[in-house]
């Protein structure tokens, strides 16, 4: 049982202790006040002075005024961004002598008491170092007391996602029906911590972060109260370091005016935050630009030289990036965070960007960003990425890709020879002596002897071309056969697909074989099983071809493969991909067999 007045004895003796080093050390005089940091001096002491939560505080006034405050709440969002300054309010507003009341006066006994941090019936908890079960049971015991001197005990229980397991379950029946003079905020920057439990017994506020123009606004409100001047893109840089947070902009203003002599510009914010410089920035990105990597690497060392941190450098390179990409893709209304200036400055940049570019600039950085973090180089990292970003190749655009895919497709100079095909070829094979030209020596069922030497076939090319090379014919199926059961002796699972296969004809350095679906092209073009196939037929026949399985007619014959090759090879987009993207034909599947 904790008793009040011995409990009274202990606060007060506390607050004592902490209210006697007033005076600084030294030669300081006695009377002398301590220092208060800007962001004790500038808290707010009303709603309305409140930044960026208006969704928040004109909810609590107007049920203030209603009488339809709850008993339970939750305050959650970022770091310093109003919630525990917001819970200190609302129990200003429950506790003033003329409440409750949405507007505190903060000059009666019990406003100045909460201000100051010394009321006995306002307790604040971290829950981050009381996670006990201990701690939440001795707190729980004084909820059945009445106030000291107020209207309401309140409990402010910040970063409450720190609770122990225990300790929410002692906590849970006294916040699901706390006395009348009750009240409990649990503040938290991890709300999805709190159990389900807790959260369905409390009303939840959502605190956002504060946005650029509002932490502008606020800053300047601060330096007029402290005499100072500053120029707004000071002011600019100093909200978008704070990320949102209110009261990390307020911190970074201290540091700032701490370091300046006469009024703030961003040269002063950069030099106090030891940040990178926005010039380098633009010369790296113009760098970028002009595909100079040997520039690149020297604005790097040279921001290296300057001490500047490489993991922010990158952070701020990034967002430069994505500045620029939004203005080619978007328009400067996308960039309201931005000052008119630094916008200007943006547009000049981005006027002879391609957003390909900035896009792909951007992925580079991203990837080497994390790893900079990480590694105990973190300069060779960023000139590595800034090298690879200058020497990407250019991109060829779509329309020239069009006109030369339309250029191709009515059979125009631009096309070239296709890969694969000496120029001297004919385009069309028509008139071609086919694979069976050659004298056959054996019947389609002989058997010829191991030893006997593969047969002698004509090639497709012209009359002027190289002596036909020794290749086999179609007319050696039962050859073809007996390397079939060579390789399914050795991988049955692997080569059951051949099983049914038949040699077509030899064409073009290829082995053309006939086989049954779709999915037999798919198994038996794989990496792997091509290589072994065409190991297999070299050894076996003497002469090295490519393997190319072909998909026979749903009734088994063979299909129109001089036919089905042409169409192929001459189809214009074939055509393209083969010279643009070195690609190469692995297998030719009838129309009907592609689902089309």
């Amino acid at each position: 049982m904790l008793d009040r007045t011995s409990g009274k004895k202990k606060l007060s003796a506390r607050k004592s202790k902490e209210a006697a080093p007033k005076s600084a050390s030294g030669s300081a005089g006695a009377d002398e006040p301590a220092y208060e940091v800007l962001a004790r001096r500038a808290r707010p002491q009303t709603f309305e002075e409140v930044v960026g939560q208006e969704h928040v505080t004109r909810t609590l006034a107007n049920a203030i005024e209603q009488g339809r405050l709850g008993h339970a709440f939750i305050f959650s969002g970022m770091r310093g961004v109003g919630k525990t300054t917001t819970a200190r309010i609302l129990a200003k507003a429950l506790n003033c002598v003329n409440g409750p009341t949405a507007t505190p006066c903060n000059a009666c006994e019990s406003c100045v008491e909460i201000t100051e941090g010394r009321s006995l019936d306002v307790f604040e908890v971290d829950a981050a170092s009381q996670t006990g079960i201990d701690a939440t049971r001795e707190l729980l015991e004084t909820v059945k007391y009445q106030p000291a001197s107020s209207r309401f005990r309140i409990y402010i229980i910040d970063e409450a996602h720190g609770l122990s397991r225990q300790a929410v379950d002692a906590f849970l029946k006294t916040l699901e029906e706390p006395p009348p003079h009750a009240k409990f905020i649990l503040a938290t920057t991890a709300p999805q911590k709190l159990t389900s439990t807790i959260l369905s017994r409390c009303q939840r506020y959502d605190f956002r972060s504060v946005s650029v123009t509002e932490v502008i606004g606020a800053l300047q409100v601060m330096l007029e109260k402290e005499g100072q001047k500053a120029d707004e893109s000071a002011l600019a840089i100093l909200a978008r370091e704070s990320g949102g947070s209110l009261r990390d902009a307020t911190s970074l203003l201290e540091q700032v005016l701490a370091f300046a002599d006469g009024e703030i510009d961003s040269a002063m914010v950069h030099a106090s935050l030891g940040l990178p410089d926005r010039e380098a920035l633009r010369q790296l990105i113009g760098a970028l630009k002009a595909r100079d990597a040997g520039t690149a690497v020297g604005i790097v060392a040279d921001i290296v030289g300057q001490g500047a941190d490489l993991t922010r450098f990158a952070v701020e390179l990034l967002e430069e990036l994505r500045h620029l990409t939004v203005l080619k893709v978007a328009s400067r209304a996308a960039l309201s965070d931005l000052m008119e200036t630094e916008v200007e400055a943006l547009e000049e940049l981005a006027a002879d960007a391609s957003a390909d570019d900035l896009q792909r600039w951007f992925r580079i950085l991203l990837r080497a960003q994390e790893e900079i973090g990480r590694s105990a180089v973190p300069q060779l990292v960023l000139e590595m990425a800034v090298v690879e970003m200058a020497t990407l190749p250019e991109l060829v655009a779509i329309d020239a890709l069009v006109e030369r895919l339309e250029a191709i497709s009515a059979g125009g100079s631009g096309g070239g020879a296709p890969p694969n095909r000496s120029p001297q070829q004919p385009a069309s094979r028509a008139a071609t002596p086919t694979a069976n030209a050659a004298p056959r020596t054996q019947g389609p069922g002989a058997k010829p002897a191991s030893a006997s030497p593969p047969a002698r076939l004509a090639p497709r090319t012209a009359p002027t071309a190289a002596p036909p090379a020794e290749v086999p014919t179609s007319a050696e199926q039962p050859r073809w056969k007996e390397l079939v059961d060579r390789l399914q002796r050795e991988k049955a699972s692997r080569f059951f697909r051949l099983s049914y296969s038949r040699m077509l004809e030899v064409a073009d350095g290829e082995l053309r074989i006939g086989v049954t679906g779709r999915d037999a092209v798919t198994a038996l073009t794989a990496p792997e099983v091509r290589a072994d196939i065409e190991a297999a037929i070299e050894d076996h026949f003497g002469t090295k071809l490519r393997f190319a399985p072909i998909v026979l007619d749903e009734s088994g014959a063979v299909p129109k493969m001089a036919d089905l090759d042409i169409a192929a090879r001459e189809d214009p987009v074939v055509k393209l991909s083969m010279e643009f993207l070195d690609g190469k034909i692995e297998a030719i599947l009838p129309r009907e067999d592609r689902g089309e």
